[in-house]
């Protein structure tokens, strides 16, 4: 693995919302609460209880994360969250990414405090977005990456994805998928590890959580899923206020729209008149619910039922109810100790509408740290950068504007200089012309329009037939960007949010985990400006 390294990146485009919450931009400075942006070092202790959870809903990486969990349910410790929706084979780096970023924040408070601290990845498993959860690119080389989609069983189209069971057809995406990879030996065991994960009948979401627990079974990290039985019933009383006090609710949801838009930027979250951040799962699918005039509906013009049934049934049946996207973040902090949150850019900027739902609903809003965000440079696309003279970011479009840079930059200088006098010449006599019939035939102006258009239609045709011939002649240099972009931007897309990490497991085995771990840990605290090192493999590795 000599060669390989970790280059921090931003986790924020430059004039988003995420990105000036953390650095104190003004605008922003009051849409969160001040103790939520507090470094590491100033994360209160404060916030022990027993969880109503029992350890049995939980799923741990090891004898430590176990430990750990003990305490934190018994009152004893504090909790650092992190979370995705279950992703077809584990979801890109990004998910990776996460975890092990909570992983160095629990590690980092957990010393600070002198107290049992414990990262958990929050598995969302009531998305029903199929189509965005169940898809992954494979790696396809020279050519980027190609998409593959696992269709959901029969009977789950619109339903929450985590329970629902892995159908037949996923035997074959794993084939496809497993077939793009050329593993190493050291990487071979990885892909034996995805097959066995992802097997017919199994849920999505189990599935998730066995490949999620092999990539991080070095360090102490718990997993809950959000659809587990227990963690449901649990829920009941969040729910319950969600419903009862419905107004409160929405106008705290409403209020945190609001002040966003106030400051500048676009709500993340919409705002639905009568929505409660609740969904209910039923024959049409899970859907979200409106409640109005002491009545629930799944539909804002149903006539619905009467509330006090509802909230009844939310005892008997709380495995039918689900939290919304807004309605998560309270749940988590109600349920269990958590101090800290590791978010993305887009979380980050939904957490903004948040505070005053947080206060509505009696719960504390823990302390937000950004997760890590890393490039991965493989050895070979450092090679292919020098040799083609660009740096990672020249390509942070896909190598578009660095091959239109390389074509005129290698066009033949002769070829190119005629092909501008010839233009100026064909636009000079076209003037002289058009003069000429406006004069003494002022009726064929048009016939003239005409013509000046198809002349320089054949020239722009000729230097089509020039820019390509100048990519055959310099095509090493173009395949090389093209490689190079397809590694770092395939598709135009930076790698986190595509590549899945299996393409580097297959090549470079545990070691690609072992070098995560050390970035996460060198950059566990930091913030977002990406001004910590790059993080490389040791000389001795393979």
């Amino acid at each position: 693995m000599r060669g390989l390294r970790l280059e921090p990146v931003p986790l924020a485009a430059p004039g988003g919302l995420a990105a000036d919450l953390l650095s104190g931009r003004d605008e922003c400075s009051d849409l969160l609460p001040r103790h939520t942006l507090r470094s590491v070092s100033d994360i209160p202790g404060d916030r022990m209880f027993q969880s109503p959870l029992p350890a049995s809903a939980f799923r741990c990486t090891g004898a430590a994360a176990e430990e750990r969990l003990t305490q934190v349910l018994a009152g004893n410790g504090v909790v650092v969250t992190t979370g995705q929706q279950p992703q077809l084979f584990g979801g890109p780096l990004l998910v990776l990414y996460k975890a092990f970023s909570a992983v160095a924040v629990a590690r980092d408070i957990e010393a600070r405090l002198g107290c049992p601290c414990l990262a958990l990845f929050w598995v969302a498993s009531d998305d029903h977005d199929w189509s965005e959860v169940a898809s992954i690119d494979a790696p396809v080389g020279g050519e980027g990456p190609r998409r593959l989609s696992l269709a959901p069983p029969p009977g789950w189209e619109g339903r929450s994805v985590g329970p629902a069971p892995l159908p037949e057809s996923v035997d074959q995406i794993v084939n496809r998928f497993t077939e793009a990879l050329v593993p190493s030996e050291s990487g071979a065991a990885w892909i034996a590890a995805l097959a066995r994960a992802y097997v017919p009948d199994r849920s999505f979401a189990e599935a998730f959580m066995e490949v999620l627990g092999g990539w991080l079974e070095a360090v102490p990290l718990a997993m809950l899923d959000s659809a587990h039985p227990e963690v449901r019933q649990a829920s009941v009383p969040i729910f319950r206020r969600a419903l009862d006090d419905h107004a409160a609710v929405e106008a705290a949801l409403l209020s945190g729209s609001m002040d966003v838009s106030r400051a500048g930027y676009r709500p993340q979250l919409s705002h639905l008149p009568d929505a409660a951040p609740l969904f209910r799962s039923g024959g049409r699918g899970r859907r979200r619910l409106y409640v109005s005039e002491a009545r629930v509906r799944e539909a804002p013009d149903e006539f619905g039922e009467p509330l006090h049934e509802v909230s009844a049934e939310l005892e008997s049946e709380a495995g039918l109810y689900s939290p919304a996207a807004a309605l998560r973040p309270p749940l988590e902090s109600s349920l269990l100790p958590v101090v800290a949150t590791v978010l993305g850019p887009g979380e980050i900027a939904y957490w903004a509408q948040l505070p005053a739902l947080f206060d509505t609903l009696g719960v504390r809003m823990p302390a937000i740290r950004p997760r890590q965000a890393w490039r991965v440079v493989e050895p070979s696309t450092s090679r292919l950068l020098d040799r083609a003279g660009v740096s990672a970011e020249d390509l942070s479009d896909g190598g578009t504007a660095v091959s239109e840079a390389l074509v005129e930059r290698h066009r033949p200088r002769r070829v190119e200089e005629a092909l501008l006098a010839l233009e100026e010449r064909v636009d000079s006599q076209f003037k002289t012309l058009e003069e000429a019939v406006q004069q003494e035939m002022p009726g064929l102006r048009s016939a003239v329009g005409k013509a000046r258009s198809q002349a320089f239609s054949g020239l722009a045709v000729f230097r089509r037939t020039l820019d390509a011939g100048t990519r055959e002649r310099e095509r090493v240099k173009f395949a090389q960007v093209r490689r190079a972009a397809d590694s770092l931007y395939p598709g135009g897309v930076p790698q986190e949010r595509i590549v899945s990490p299996f393409a580097y497991l297959a090549r470079y085995g545990t070691a690609f985990l072992d070098l995560l771990a050390a970035g996460a840990s060198d950059g566990g605290s930091s913030g977002i400006s990406g001004r910590q090192d790059s993080v490389a493999a040791p000389p001795s590795a393979e």
